[in-house]
């Protein structure tokens, strides 16, 4: 195949969002081929971008698309939109294929991670009380482990299996490490009984602990609310879940920390705690209002039922 006709590929997957970074990975015989949708991300040997390209069959048919963007597309180059029957059935197969090489890919990235997780903290120290983010969030060491500067938070699923670890900096700046799963997999503070608290953050979950005496789940990010709070319901059905919002509070109207939040609880036909201002628990408990405020704000928790 000419260059021009590869060009007409990576041009056509353009017009639909993805950029191939790697062009010479391209393969023009119907075998899945991966290749970066970004400069960055070729240098770091990342592959977030897949194409299946069909040029032996009555005109030129590409299945493509971009993991990190949730990209999955189907095009004829060249041709009319409609697929035939065969292109299809070909374009079901392609697709099935990204999707197997794609779950054998994140599986070993997330086995590797694991790993990794479990050598830090077999090897880490119990954190220090004086590290600067505890000091400056007013809270305790316990429950974290220390390495290198950084603060480590265990990630582990429902069997308690460590899965990854959240790497905290002086200054506050957080990184999971790479390849990691994060998605369903949560800290713990206390032991659950029948009121369990969730929140994203672990400064949040120590506050919260700390005003209330209830055992706290930490998601680390609202977009993990729901996965953990779904996770947290089949391991503790009988339980009462709150889920406790960060009130992010936008200029625009937006509050997408109190939408997650209600997403999950909703979920989960939990209970929604939301700090009456803007920040998340440990910013108001910081602010001085004490245990007997932050428990006023949980005696009056509306239900999502």
């Amino acid at each position: 195949m000419s260059m021009l006709d590869q060009r007409d590929f990576v041009a056509a997957m353009a017009r639909e969002g993805v950029h191939v970074a790697e062009v010479d990975r391209l393969r023009m015989d119907g075998v899945l081929c991966r290749f970066s949708t970004s400069d960055r991300d070729r240098y770091r040997r990342q592959r977030n971008g897949w194409a299946v390209i069909f040029t032996d069959g009555p005109r030129p048919v590409v299945t493509f698309g971009d993991w990190s963007q949730g990209i999955s597309q189907t095009v004829v180059v060249g041709g009319e939109i409609d697929l035939s029957a065969a292109e299809r059935e070909r374009q079901r197969i392609a697709l099935e294929q990204a999707r197997t090489a794609r779950q054998a890919e994140l599986r070993a990235r997330h086995a590797s991670a694991a790993r990794e997780a479990e050598r830090l903290w077999s090897t880490a120290s119990a954190a220090c009380e004086f590290h600067p983010y505890l000091m400056r969030k007013t809270i305790d060491a316990h429950g974290l482990r220390e390495r290198g500067g950084f603060l480590l938070v265990p990630l582990r699923n429902d069997r308690g299996d460590l899965m990854n670890v959240q790497k905290i900096r002086a200054d506050g700046q957080k990184r999971f490490l790479r390849g990691g799963r994060v998605a369903g997999l949560y800290a713990s503070i206390g032991v659950v009984g029948d009121h369990l608290l969730l929140c994203e953050g672990w400064a949040t979950a120590k506050s919260l602990h700390r005003a209330t005496g209830l055992p706290v789940a930490v998601a680390f990010s609202s977009g993990n609310l729901l996965a953990v709070a779904e996770v947290l319901r089949r391991k503790y059905p009988a339980s009462r879940i709150t889920v406790c919002a960060d009130n992010d509070f936008k200029p625009d109207g937006s509050n997408p920390g109190v939408k997650a939040a209600t997403a999950a609880a909703m979920a989960v036909g939990g209970h929604l705690a939301i700090p009456p201002s803007n920040g998340d628990f440990n910013d108001f408990y910081a602010a001085g209002p004490g245990n007997t405020a932050m428990i006023e704000v949980f005696t009056s928790e509306s239900s999502t039922r």
